[in-house]
């Protein structure tokens, strides 16, 4: 083989960003009475929001199964209906209810978004959790336990917004809510500091969905469900890596010609 170039397949080590992410939702703990009151308000906005959104036809009809009787009895519930969903669906369904109408909390920076999205991913594996706990004879999580989550989540998104533009080059907002939706339900499941990054890569070679469905002549309703689709997408990586312990992608952001740097932002 001399004279050709032969490249290393040895696996580097994973991208900074993701370790930091990792790091973050497993080990810090938040000590803001402010941030858990703020938090509250947010959770009964969007619980408020998703109410509203059920007088909506075409909001209800994306709530079930994705195929008839697809149902998991003692399953995730999904508020104001009688499902009983997979967690995956669930999350779709519980994000596409907060989102629908586009009233839930808004944060407004390099990029735009509704942090609050997250709750789809967070609300499915909580009463995913919660109710196999019961079943178990373990113990649910509490509402506490979910606002911990929520305010992980909103931090991940919110700072990455406030340095990213993500909208520039065509992609849409909804790349950040999964991201800090894997990130987040990856330790929900109980994953360990290398199962989350590894969700964390899966969701950046997921790349991102294009926002041409938000800008004439192409706007449409899947802006309203967009999110929920971003959250069935961040449990499925989190399920994957904890329960399937699926390999990660290390230089899923940093690899040469193939990694996300250089597919979206140009080596930016």
């Amino acid at each position: 083989m001399s004279g050709h170039d032969i490249r290393s397949a040895v696996r580097p080590d994973p991208d900074q960003p993701m370790v930091d992410i990792a790091n973050y939702v497993a080990d810090y703990v938040i000590d803001s009475q402010e941030a858990y009151d703020t938090a509250r308000y947010m959770l009964l906005d969007s619980l408020a929001t998703s109410m509203l959104a059920m007088k909506f036809p075409d909001c209800v009809k994306h709530l079930g199964p994705i195929v008839p009787g697809a149902v998991l009895p003692g399953g995730v519930r999904v508020p104001g209906t009688s499902h009983e969903l997979d967690p995956v669906q669930a999350a779709f369904a519980i994000g596409t209810q907060i989102r629908w109408l586009d009233f839930n909390d808004t944060w407004l920076a390099a990029e735009w978004g509704h942090p609050s999205d997250n709750l789809g991913a967070i609300l499915a594996v909580a009463d995913y959790l919660s109710r196999k706990a019961e079943r178990e004879g373990g113990t649910p999580l509490t509402v506490r336990d979910v606002l911990t989550w929520a305010i992980k989540a909103h931090e991940i998104q919110g700072c990455y917004a406030l340095k990213n533009s993500f909208n520039r080059v065509g992609l849409d907002h909804v790349i950040l809510v999964r991201l800090a939706s894997t990130a987040v339900a990856t330790a929900m499941l109980g994953g360990s500091r290398e199962q989350i990054i590894n969700a964390i890569s899966h969701s950046w070679i997921d790349n991102g969905v294009l926002r041409t469905y938000r800008h004439a002549p192409n706007t449409g309703p899947r802006k309203s469900w967009a999110a929920g689709d971003a959250c069935r997408r961040a449990v499925t990586h989190a399920l994957n890596a904890v329960d399937k312990n699926v390999v990660g992608y290390p230089s899923a952001l940093s690899a040469k010609t193939w990694g996300f740097y250089d597919i979206a932002f140009k080596g930016r």
